[in-house]
């Protein structure tokens, strides 16, 4: 898997899995760029890097495979690479999925049909039924290392907040640009009457995006930081810190969850019910009339969806968010 958000939805069926065997050696093949997310995880035993799409490459990291010699291997995306993969693991039990072609590759074939019927953590779990696993937790696993913390503790003092101000998080980072709520939407936000009383802070990624956290932050710096530099896990270390999180859908959105911070979660092209942050403590925000006007394309030009989500709107159900955390 490539996402941040994908690798997430699979972290609850590793603790299933480990709870159903809690002595065997679990391996998880990931890509290079979403491996961080299973640091710590305390479910699996080795991360097996795919790191190149270069064929050379790929052929030597399918001879070190075939030396493994793996028992059992659930492939959940079903390409024709992964399948290839599962095959020579060893491994004497395939389970994956009935995708064309390559179901003929896994001995233990699930209907793809059947598991896809909510969000992508119940297509993830869906194995474990057939293997015969109950489902005792459905929640994200992403944890946070005790230096992790100790790092975000002297950031955040660096940063100066008052102590008793409620921080929010805002991520207006997303993979897409139609997947972006409008940055004038952002400044409009920060800027509220109703949320003077709040802090905000911006997380960001790329150049681009810490341009864009600064020109958010302008609208009211006295109340608006932007956070400084870092890893993608030393800013889930300082969003663990805030109050509640505003965000497009974007791997940090989906690390929030997984932290069980209050979200609010603003879509356009991406199906919620299926791609949607997943836990109890999020709402997600879409334009009203969004099956009208969403093409579903994340190269759209102009994302008219995400311009349907006013301000005003945002604010309120991150009041009511932050109220009802506070009272629970």
């Amino acid at each position: 898997m490539s996402g941040i958000g994908d690798v997430l939805w699979t972290t609850p069926l590793l603790a299933n899995l480990r709870r159903a065997y809690p002595a065997a050696h679990i391996a998880y093949v990931v890509r290079t760029a979403s491996a961080l997310v299973l640091e710590n995880n305390p479910h699996i035993d080795e991360v097996i890097l795919f790191e190149s799409e270069d064929l050379v490459w790929q052929l030597g990291f399918l001879a070190r495979l075939r030396k493994r010699r793996f028992d059992l291997s659930i492939d959940l995306i079903c390409s024709p690479a992964t399948a290839i993969q599962s095959v020579v693991s060893g491994a004497q039990t395939r389970i994956g999925f009935d995708f064309r072609g390559r179901k003929y590759l896994y001995n233990h074939r699930l209907s793809a049909r059947a598991a896809n019927h909510g969000h992508e953590v119940e297509f993830n779990l869906f194995p474990l039924q057939y293997m015969g696993i109950p489902v005792t937790t459905r929640s994200l696993v992403w944890k946070v290392s005790a230096r992790e913390e100790e790092q975000s503790e002297v950031t955040w003092r660096s940063i100066g907040f008052p102590r008793e101000a409620p921080v929010v998080g805002i991520i207006p980072t997303g993979g897409y640009a139609s997947k972006k709520w409008p940055l004038e939407y952002w400044q409009e936000l920060v800027g509220l009457q109703s949320l003077q009383d709040l802090q905000f802070l911006i997380f960001w990624g790329n150049d681009t995006e810490h341009a864009d956290a600064q020109r958010i932050a302008s609208v009211s710096s006295a109340r608006v930081c932007v956070a400084p530099a870092s890893t993608l896990r030393q800013s889930a270390a300082l969003m663990q810190r805030c109050r509640g999180i505003v965000g497009n859908d974007s791997g940090p959105l989906h690390i929030a969850t997984a932290l069980q911070l209050p979200v609010v979660a603003l879509y356009g092209p991406s199906r919620p019910e299926s791609q949607g942050p997943w836990g109890e403590r999020a709402v997600v925000l879409q334009a009203d009339d969004v099956d009208a006007v969403c093409c579903r394309r994340v190269d759209c030009p102009d994302p008219v969806c995400m311009k349907g989500i006013a301000p005003a709107r945002v604010a309120q159900a991150l009041l009511a968010e932050l109220a009802s955390a506070e009272s629970a």
